[in-house]
């Protein structure tokens, strides 16, 4: 069996398109492009293809990830254009990787996730800077969190690595959120959002437009983008 790293985007419509969905049509665009997928073996086989990262509902994502296997060898090139002939609108596949090495899976070395996000504020710059600076300088910050086995209390500031203005225009500002994400640690932007609201005292509002652009493995105490990790870059 071969693995590739397929990197693929969900845009508009997409967007709504639950994880375990995305896996049903990323399996069903592999069928109809004719790619000799490989699958397990025993009573009850599935096809392997696993995603790095399951991203929530409603938010877009420019970087999701996911490990294929194939039944030999295949061009990148050919994958990218076959997969990109079946998929519906929405979801396009930006890149593909042969891994020739014996890695991780891309699911186990994800350790964070940076975001976009537009909120609204009228009362300048300053307050939004401040409010960042308020949430950063805490060492702790509890929220409750949903879990497997319920819901509990818990610090999610050492979630929450960085928090930057990138651009800002009248009332409108877009913020980049740099999130744990993973199996050691994961922070949805939405817990970020509220936040926000919360320390501006409603002073920074707006419903949020979310978008997803990277994840993130760390590599020699450095943050690198799951591709170039794969590229050994």
């Amino acid at each position: 069996m071969e693995r590739y790293l397929i990197k693929f985007s969900k845009k508009d419509s997409a967007k709504y398109i639950s994880h375990l969905d995305t896996m049903r049509t990323l399996h069903r665009a592999v069928r109809r492009a004719h790619l000799p997928i490989a699958y397990s073996k025993g009573f009850n086989p599935h096809a392997s293809i696993s995603v790095a990262s399951p991203l929530s509902l409603g938010i877009e994502s420019s970087c999701e990830y996911a490990d294929i296997e194939f039944e030999g060898v295949l061009e990148e090139k050919e994958i990218v254009e076959s997969l990109n002939s079946v998929l519906p609108e929405g979801i396009k596949i930006i890149d593909a990787l042969h891994i020739k090495e014996k890695m991780k899976p891309s699911m186990s070395l994800v350790e964070g996730a940076k975001y976009i996000v537009i909120l609204k504020c009228d009362e300048g710059v300053e307050l939004v800077e401040n409010t960042i600076n308020l949430i950063l300088k805490d060492e702790t910050i509890e929220k409750i969190k949903k879990t497997k086995s319920g819901e509990k209390l818990e610090n999610i500031r050492p979630y929450i690595k960085d928090i930057v203005i990138k651009k800002y225009e009248g009332n409108s500002y877009e913020l980049e959120l740099l999130l744990s994400c993973g199996s050691r640690g994961n922070l949805s932007p939405n817990t970020v959002v509220e936040l926000l609201y919360e320390k501006s005292d409603g002073k920074i509002y707006g419903h949020p437009d979310i978008k997803r652009n990277e994840l993130y493995c760390i590599k020699n105490d450095k943050w690198i983008d799951l591709l170039s990790y794969f590229k050994g870059k």
